[in-house]
Formats: structure tokens, sequence, C-alpha cells
């Protein structure tokens, strides 16, 4: 999924480069040594991931001891950026920043040369969630007439989404299957060509995070009718749950920091450690706010593993309900 490249982008790359251009002399002197980190990404450049791996790049740089480079992979559905980190040495140098559509359901539904439990989550940066939204003069402007009319007309009513099975795909799974409704799935290139199309009129709904759409939203173009998550989300704070709405529905998706795990537990702590160290800094915790990157509460290996092994529950039980065949 891939958002426009914004000006909160295009500021966050410039402090990067300014405040890592000394961070590259230094040395912590624990083991990580002074090559530069690459934080890979098996998205497109641009997006919300992109613009929160170059927060974590400008501000992380000094604490680690050496330059942090963001490199975007989404060749292969995002396994490219995944086979570029499994073969990397395991020296801590070559790390991945993923939500669970790569590293858990593309393994547990693909042949891939590793398991869902040969990434080792160090840092736990935030949990995005899901939104539906319309183009602001459809039918539909609330979850409550979405239901109602799919229930009505069953198969009508076409929705857009990146990536099957991804974050922003499940959810919309799972409210079928409580609610007993159908709509027409259909994939998109990613969250760009989805937003397209709904303003377009050339689908019905679709289904993106909040900070890929607060603009249209804000602008009067979209409605956004729904959030996938236990709360709120705080950059469309007048968006309702599918909870409040009475579905019993909710899949928030993980945004988080992996090695490899033959990397050595001690370096994955001193890498948990300097990320989590910057990430904590005021100018950090700044550009977060600015970018809506909700950056405010990361947590380390312990909440970073506990949730990748939830989410891969919840996920294999979601893939083992579905006829994939």
């Amino acid at each position: 999924m891939t958002f426009p490249l914004s000006k909160t982008a295009i500021a966050v790359g410039g402090a990067m480069l300014t405040l890592t251009a000394g961070a590259a002399l230094a040395s912590n002197g624990q083991g990580l040594g002074s090559d530069p980190i690459r934080i890979v990404m098996p998205y497109g450049a641009g997006g919300s991931t992109d613009i929160t791996a170059r927060i974590i790049a400008a501000n992380a740089a000094e604490h680690c001891g050496t330059r942090i480079d963001v490199v975007s992979m989404p060749g292969a559905g995002g396994m490219e950026g995944l086979q570029f980190v499994a073969d990397a040495e395991p020296n801590g140098h070559t790390i991945l920043m993923a939500d669970y559509s790569a590293t858990i359901t593309q393994t547990l539904t693909e042949d891939t040369p590793w398991e869902v439990e040969d990434w080792a989550p160090i840092v736990h940066l935030t949990d995005w969630k899901p939104t539906v939204y319309v183009k602001a003069d459809h039918d539909i402007q609330s979850i409550d007439d979405w239901i109602e009319m799919a229930e009505a007309n069953p198969g009508s009513l076409v929705f857009g989404h990146a990536d099957p099975l991804s974050l922003v795909h499940l959810p919309l799974v799972l409210l079928e299957q409580e609610t007993g409704i159908e709509n027409v799935h259909l994939p998109t290139t990613g969250g760009g060509e989805t937003r397209t199309m709904i303003l377009g009129g050339h689908i019905d709904l679709g289904m993106t995070l909040p900070p890929s759409i607060v603009a249209n939203v804000n602008n009067g173009e979209v409605t956004a009718i729904g959030v996938f998550a236990d709360e709120r989300s705080d950059v469309l704070p007048d968006v309702p749950t599918f909870q409040e709405a009475g579905y019993d529905v909710s899949f928030e998706a993980p945004l988080l920091v992996y090695t490899f795990g033959t990397v050595p537990e001690e370096i994955q702590e001193q890498l948990a450690e300097c990320i989590m160290t910057g990430l904590e800094s005021d100018t950090a915790q700044a550009m977060g706010q600015q970018a809506s990157a909700g950056l405010e509460n990361v947590q380390g290996r312990d909440s970073a593993r506990e949730v990748y092994a939830q989410t891969t529950e919840r996920v294999r039980d979601v893939i083992a309900s579905l006829d994939l065949d």
C-alpha cells in the first residue's frame, strides 16, 4: 500500500540526512559496528511505513552509532524485501519494518523459505487502524447504510482494497463472516489506486489507513464510515469503530521492526534499545505527530513478540476459515 509523497515525507527525509551525517562517524562500542544499518520495507516509497522508517533513521542513528538508510523493496508482493533481509549477514545491519501482511499472511499462504517463527520482532512501533471509506456523495454514509444496502442487494457493492488477505482485506472478510453480507472484492495495486477509483465513482467502498485519507476527509472528498479497531483513530476522531456500531470486528495491524532470527539476541537487544531511545526524543515525537505516525507509545521486544504471536494466531485462524484452494 502506498501513499503520495507529502511535504512531511520530504521534511523527514531532509532531517534524516542532516541528523545522520555526523552519526555515521560515531561508534556505540557495543558490537553493532559502524557499517550502515538498512531498514528494509517490503512496500513502495512514500507511504506511512516509509515515513515512519525515516523518522527512525533521523533520530536513532546517533544512538545506534552509525548511519541508518531506508530501503524500499516492494517486488514480488514484498517477498523480495523479506528475502533480502533473510539472506543478509546476521549482524543486525539489515532489518525489516512491516505489518503482518508480509511476515505472517504471505508466509502462511505461500511457499517461502522461512517460517513465521523465523522472524524476530524487536520493536512494536504502533498499531494501524484499517478504515472503510466512500465518496462523499455516495448513498452509503455510515456503517449501517453499508450493511443495509449489502443485505438488500447481495453482491452489488464493489469493495476495493490492496493485497488480498492483507490488513486492508482481512477485516472485511471478518465482517462478512459475522454479518453474512456479500461484497464484490476488487484487489487494487495499492491505496493510491483504491482512492482514485473511489473518487472517480468506479467502486463503492475502499479500505486504507487513516493518515492516507485524512486530507480527503477534511476537504470533503470522501467520508470515512468506520474503523476496524478497539478505539477510534486519533487522526480521524469523529469516525466510529465497528464495535460502536454493534459489530464485534476489530483487527488492528501492528507495525513492527524485525531482525531475522539468526541475528544474535545481544544485537537484537542493542537495536531495540537504540531505536526506542531515538524515538523518545522530542524531535522524533514532533515528526511523528506531524506525520500522524502514532509513535507516542513505542514498545520494546516483549510487546513486539507478544503482539506478533497474537496476530499470527489470529491470522492463522482467519485463513483456516477460508476456502483458499
